[in-house]
């Protein structure tokens, strides 16, 4: 899309109510992407396009990639204008594209994810999944004809991302790093994580964790100052939210989610200041960007990450009155409106607005 056009498109985005209705019909289909290096595995795959639109007439194209415990469909979920954070990406003119890494929501859930957790290891770290991105990227890239991508990371999504394009800028575009953790002692995470006979080590943590609804709503509930939570949180969003995700649990009678514990792994390193990977090899433009009253990725954290990139394009942005979920909050917008303005070039862009 000229860049033109999609100045008007972020001058609508920015400059409306938080949750305006823009109608624009989109096109969308699901895909299964074979693992290059794992037989069995398949990763899968959301396509949104505008409507008419081509995969290979796309110009650009934005992968999102979700955290720790809650799938991909997290980026789809239609806040109350009726649109999601892909749908407001695909109005922009972009392709967009999230996908669920082994382990989570609709793609390949190993044999171990059905026996007793505590019978095996943690797995699913984010240097085995960085293979998943990996091959997701080459779809998109086959798939489209485009050279670079653009990527949005979540939470441990950011440590992923941020490794993949540590590896392979070549391949990336700009990179948006929403609510990163990186290299900080958080003490509320070790103390939740640590050996209850040695602080200094991991607990046993087995393969996989549950999440039932209830301890869905309350981590979330509690990062909200007061005592209403519907004041940031639309009750029906949060249902919503957890009923898709509890959908595509391979149990017809779930009560709770799964989630690897790979990411724990990582997360007990990065939370006693060992980062898993080095941001200094990032080069292309970044943006990191968080809530406000985020207790996972906090202020301290993000600085130190955004301080250690090598990019010559960097932002950091803070987003008012947001938790660790404000891409599902009242904020959203701007959350939204920050990720196309720097996709498209924040200098370019307010170059066009002058």
């Amino acid at each position: 899309m000229p860049n033109s056009c999609k100045a008007a498109v972020l001058l609508s985005i920015l400059f409306t109510a938080p949750w305006a209705s823009v109608s624009s019909a989109q096109e969308m289909q699901e895909h299964m992407v074979q693992s290059s290096t794992d037989d069995g595995i398949e990763i899968y795959v959301r396509e949104r396009l505008p409507e008419g639109a081509a995969p290979d007439g796309s110009s650009e194209a934005v992968l999102f990639v979700h955290g720790a415990t809650y799938p991909g469909s997290t980026f789809d979920i239609d806040l109350p204008d009726g649109k999601s954070w892909m749908d407001h990406t695909t109005e922009a003119g972009y392709a967009s594209y999230y996908m669920d890494k082994r382990g989570y929501g609709r793609s390949t859930r190993p044999e171990l994810m059905q026996q007793p957790a505590e019978q095996n290891e943690p797995f699913a770290s984010a240097e085995i999944v960085l293979q998943d991105i990996a091959d997701v990227v080459d779809f998109i890239q086959e798939r489209t004809g485009l050279e670079t991508i653009n990527l949005v990371g979540w939470s441990w999504g950011t440590v992923t991302t941020g490794m993949y394009t540590a590896q392979n800028g070549e391949k990336v575009d700009r990179l948006v790093l929403f609510a990163p953790v990186y290299s900080y002692d958080n003490e509320n995470w070790t103390n939740t994580l640590a050996d209850p006979e040695n602080a200094d080590q991991l607990a046993d943590v087995g393969a996989y964790r549950t999440v039932t609804r209830e301890q869905a709503d309350e981590r979330w509930a509690a990062q909200i100052p007061g005592e209403r939570p519907e004041a940031w949180r639309d009750p029906e969003v949060f249902e919503t939210w957890y009923s898709e995700m509890l959908a595509v649990e391979p149990d017809e009678d779930a009560e709770f989610i799964k989630a690897p514990n790979g990411v724990l792994v990582d997360l007990w390193e990065i939370f006693n200041s060992r980062n898993v990977y080095d941001a200094s090899q990032i080069t292309v433009p970044t943006l990191v960007i968080r809530g406000d009253d985020d207790p996972t990725s906090t202020d301290v954290d993000a600085r130190g990450l955004y301080d250690a990139l090598a990019s010559e394009t960097k932002r950091y942005v803070v987003v008012g009155d947001g938790t660790h979920f404000v891409n599902l909050e009242k904020n959203a917008a701007q959350l939204y409106a920050e990720t196309l303005l720097f996709l498209e070039g924040a200098e370019e862009a307010l170059d066009e607005l002058k």
